[in-house]
């Protein structure tokens, strides 16, 4: 983390370091009025090696008590991660998600998050955006409920903005005139959001150079 009492052209200089943030980090959000970091990520079991159902791998010995010897439907877990000072504080985004129940109740993705990627908190400091890349959706949370971890995903999604497009990856706030703009990676567009609705009003192409 870069100390903001540098000026532009100081050299940069290390202030803070966190350990356990996440297996893979996406981005990261300042509140502009606590401070805190927001850090969006997924974290793996990686201590389980093989995904399946435990029937081909047998060997517990070299694990540890409780560990399968597969994983199966519990890979990555989508998390926004808190940076308070010298606090690190995960925060399953799916909670609500019993992994012990194979298939999953019909239901369950729609209160679910996929792949957070990049956020946006509004100027008070008192709301959170993200997109969410394998979901076609944008989570919005009350930075309290999600910084004492007392949300629940099952009332949350009631708040969550379906888009267009597919692969939302990232968005912009324009708090003057109540917006919220999302780019859909599968389709290389951006999504405009009426804040005082929650919905999507407009889905416009950009230009793309891919073949």
């Amino acid at each position: 983390v870069r100390d903001p009492s540098l000026r532009p052209n100081d050299p940069l200089a290390q202030s803070n370091v966190w350990t356990g943030v996440g297996t893979i980090l996406y981005n990261m959000a300042t509140n502009p009025v606590t401070g805190a970091i927001y850090v969006s990520n997924t974290e793996a079991a990686n201590e389980v090696r093989f995904e399946g159902p435990g029937t081909y791998v047998t060997n517990q010995g070299a694990k540890p008590p409780g560990v399968p010897a597969t994983v199966q439907g519990d890979l990555h877990r989508a998390r926004i991660t808190v940076l308070d000072g010298a606090n690190v504080d995960p925060r399953h985004l799916n909670k609500h998600i019993d992994y012990s129940v194979l298939p999953a109740p019909v239901g369950t993705a729609d209160h679910s998050l996929s792949m957070p990627t990049e956020m946006a908190v509004s100027s008070d400091g008192t709301k959170l955006y993200v997109a969410a890349f394998g979901s076609s959706k944008v989570g919005v949370f009350d930075t309290a409920t999600l910084e004492d971890d007392s949300f629940d995903p099952t009332l949350q999604s009631a708040q969550y903005i379906d888009v267009s497009g597919g692969g939302p990856g990232g968005v912009v706030l324009d708090e003057a005139r109540d917006r919220l703009y999302v780019l859909t990676r599968f389709d290389n567009s951006v999504s405009v959001v009426d804040l005082s609705t929650g919905n999507e009003t407009s889905h416009v192409a950009l230009f793309n150079p891919e073949p």
